[in-house]
């Protein structure tokens, strides 16, 4: 008789991690754009601003003003096209996600934008 059949089965998850469909990977991507946009912000001047953009397969740059976490692996932002000023709204599959955050000058009279991180 083996004594392996007595001990109780646990099931363990693997260590390692499950790939982009992760429902993990994309919360803790969100959760790290946030921590660092917000780290980036306190070490701006008073005149200046964080500019975020997403870029699109197709190349097409977008100015991010808000950002969404809708589901494991689903981000929603809110901008506007950089080259018509046309505003939009892209649901985007993590893994495609290509964002780059800049700093610029707030054009004189008007005030800094701050990205909104919602459902975060």
């Amino acid at each position: 008789m083996s004594l392996i059949r007595l001990l109780p089965q646990i099931s363990i998850p693997p260590m390692e991690a499950k790939g982009v469909d992760d429902p993990t990977v994309a919360r803790r991507f969100a959760d790290r754009l946030r921590g660092r946009v917000a780290e980036m912000q306190k070490e701006l001047e008073d005149d200046e601003q964080l500019e975020v953009v997403a870029f699109l397969p197709s190349g097409t740059a977008v100015a991010v003003d808000a950002v969404g976490y809708e589901s494991p692996a689903l981000f929603t932002l809110k901008g506007r096209e950089q080259d018509t000023g046309k505003a939009c709204a892209l649901l985007v599959h993590q893994s495609s996600l290509q964002i780059l955050v800049s700093v610029e000058k707030v054009p004189s009279g008007q005030t800094r934008k701050i990205v909104v991180f919602k459902g975060l």
